[in-house]
């Protein structure tokens, strides 16, 4: 189970793939690149925005992901709370690039000059 989205329940038999390393990523990208910002510090609140696991899920309902890797991008969903939400979704998504290119991403790559 997720200790920073504790809503979130964990599937012990499920038929829904579990994405991971890269794949799993670029997904949470996609998703998070086709919100108009992110909430922090909670899944859904209600009124239709979500954090970027929110998203995710909003957006691949027949999935799964490991409790560690939805802890890491919680985190640093959570770790600009003063950001307004569509700054955090900048920020999130300029991480999940950046964790793309560790991974030997290509195409993730920021220019440089």
């Amino acid at each position: 189970m997720s200790s920073l989205r504790p809503t979130l329940r964990t599937v012990t038999d499920s038929t829904k793939p579990c994405m991971t390393n890269g794949t799993a990523y670029l997904m949470i990208l996609a998703a998070v690149d086709g919100a108009d910002g992110l909430l922090h510090g909670k899944l859904h609140d209600g009124h239709g925005a979500s954090c970027a696991i929110g998203n995710y899920f909003d957006v691949n309902e027949n999935t799964t992901l490991q409790a560690s890797l939805i802890d890491e991008v919680a985190a640093v969903n959570d770790s600009v709370p003063h950001y307004t939400n569509r700054k955090r979704k900048l920020y999130v998504s300029r991480w999940l690039r950046w964790k793309l290119t560790q991974l030997g991403m290509p195409g993730f790559r920021t220019k440089t000059a």
